[in-house]
């Protein structure tokens, strides 16, 4: 599909791409069905849109215009609870909930013994808050522990200390070996709608600490994570120290996380979409 050159909003000139050029390929490859990541508009049926949170300030246009595409979708998925609620006030949709898919048999989690005394923080953009990380670690560090931590995500700006690597880009592969021979994942996110990393790590039998920006549904505290009710390093600090020195609670957690995602397993997430699709055909 050719995208041609258009002045203005992109946006505008993306929608009248699909509308015109996207409905068209659809039909002539003979699509049973579109499962839209976002909204486009799409001159086919059955469609479903699916939302993977809302983080933007809508301008009045932009929002007459979502709300008006989304109605005319045969259905709306949300990828949690919490994204549901947001969609329904924000853009007045009804919408189903069906999380996001992972393959489980990608990731190969590594022993307790053999792993390193390192944790992982995935994300540079500031709602990650990859500084309350760093300044856990440096807490950490200072008490002694012999800790490093690794930040995966797009080059950025941030502080060069002793004990923090950052791994820019990374292809996906390195990145989940890295997760898997990790002792936890630290994430004092200030947005989340629902945190694909959290099911990486979980699978990778990696125990997380977590803010309570990412939801319920992913993590439960003391059974498959940690949540932290705050964005102070010092709490992080002590949430990781407790799994770097407990052993019995990081196996608890491990155990509990892998056994807790297999419900996100693609088959099932895949069988859900499948029903959706024969009730609106």
């Amino acid at each position: 599909m050719k995208a041609k050159p258009c002045k203005g909003d992109p946006w505008l000139r993306i929608a009248w791409d699909w509308w015109i050029e996207g409905s068209r390929l659809l039909h002539e490859e003979g699509v049973d069905a579109a499962i839209v990541n976002g909204v486009v508009p799409l001159r086919f049926r059955p469609k479903i849109a699916v939302n993977h949170g809302i983080t933007l300030r809508f301008g009045k246009l932009h929002l007459l215009m979502a709300r008006r595409l989304y109605k005319g979708y045969d259905r709306v998925v949300c990828v949690s609870s919490k994204v549901k609620r947001e969609v329904e006030e924000v853009l007045n949709v009804d919408c189903n909930v069906i999380p996001l898919p992972v393959k489980l048999n990608l990731f190969k989690p590594t022993r307790y013994d053999e792993r390193e005394n390192i944790v992982v923080h995935i994300g540079t953009r500031p709602v990650k808050n990859p500084h309350i990380s760093i300044e856990a670690i440096r807490i950490l560090r200072r008490r002694g522990y012999d800790v490093r931590l690794v930040i995966v995500g797009p080059p950025t700006e941030l502080p060069r200390i002793e004990g923090v690597e950052y791994r820019y880009s990374i292809p996906e592969k390195e990145k989940l070996k890295l997760l898997c021979r990790a002792k936890a994942l630290v994430l004092p996110s200030s947005y989340e709608a629902f945190s694909y990393v959290v099911l990486e790590a979980m699978t990778c039998g990696t125990p997380v600490v977590v803010s309570n920006a990412v939801p319920e549904e992913v993590v439960v505290s003391g059974f498959n994570g940690v949540r932290v009710s705050s964005y102070n390093p010092e709490d992080y600090a002590n949430a990781l120290e407790m799994l770097l020195t407990d052993e019995e609670l990081w196996l608890r957690l491990s155990r509990n996380g892998l056994e807790f995602v297999k419900q996100f397993d693609y088959v099932e997430v895949a069988r859900k979409y499948l029903n959706i699709v024969q009730e609106i055909s």
